[in-house]
C-alpha cells in the first residue's frame, strides 16, 4: 500500500441500500459487464454500492444514475475503493471529498495514486476477491 500523493471501481453507501455502511466502488477495466459479480460480492460484504466510471456507463455497462463524476453523481462516503479508476479529474470531481480513499489499479503511474490514502499496484481481479475474504473475516469478529 502507497500512502497519498505516492505514484502508484468504487463502493460507496448509498441511499438505496438502507444500510448504516458508508463505503464506496466503481469498476471501469472489468473487461465486461459480466465481471461487475466481482465488485457486486465485495460490496455486499461491506454494504456498500457500487459506483460506476463514465466509461463503464458509455459502454452500456451500467445506467447513468450509478455513474460518479463531473457528468454523473458526487459521492462522500466514508471509505471510496477505486478498482481500475484511472483517476481522470471528471471521476475525482465527483468523489474526491471520501474520508478515504484507497486505489487499485495495475499501473503504478495512474493518476488517482495522486490523491488516494492508500494505494494498492495490482490486478483487481485478484485484489478484490483477496479484499472480501479478508472482510469476511474481520466483519465475522
Amino acid at each position: 500500500m502507497r500512502p497519498r500523493g505516492a505514484a502508484g471501481g468504487v463502493l460507496h453507501r448509498s441511499s438505496r441500500t438502507g444500510r448504516g455502511r458508508d463505503r464506496g466502488v466503481g469498476w471501469p477495466r472489468l473487461k465486461g459487464p459480466e465481471n461487475f459479480v466481482i465488485l457486486e460480492s465485495l460490496a455486499k460484504v461491506l454494504g456498500a454500492a457500487v459506483g460506476a466510471s463514465r466509461a463503464a456507463v458509455d459502454a452500456g455497462w451500467r445506467p447513468h444514475r450509478f455513474q460518479i463524476g463531473q457528468t454523473g453523481g458526487t459521492i462522500s462516503p466514508k471509505l471510496y475503493l477505486g478498482f481500475g479508476i484511472s483517476g481522470a479529474i471528471q471521476h475525482l470531481a465527483g468523489m474526491r471529498t471520501s474520508k478515504v480513499i484507497c486505489a487499485i489499479n495495475k499501473d503504478p503511474e495512474a493518476p488517482i495514486f495522486k490523491i488516494a490514502d492508500f494505494g494498492i499496484v495490482g490486478d483487481l481481479f485478484e485484489v478484490a476477491p483477496a479484499l472480501e475474504q479478508e472482510f469476511k473475516k474481520l466483519l465475522e469478529k
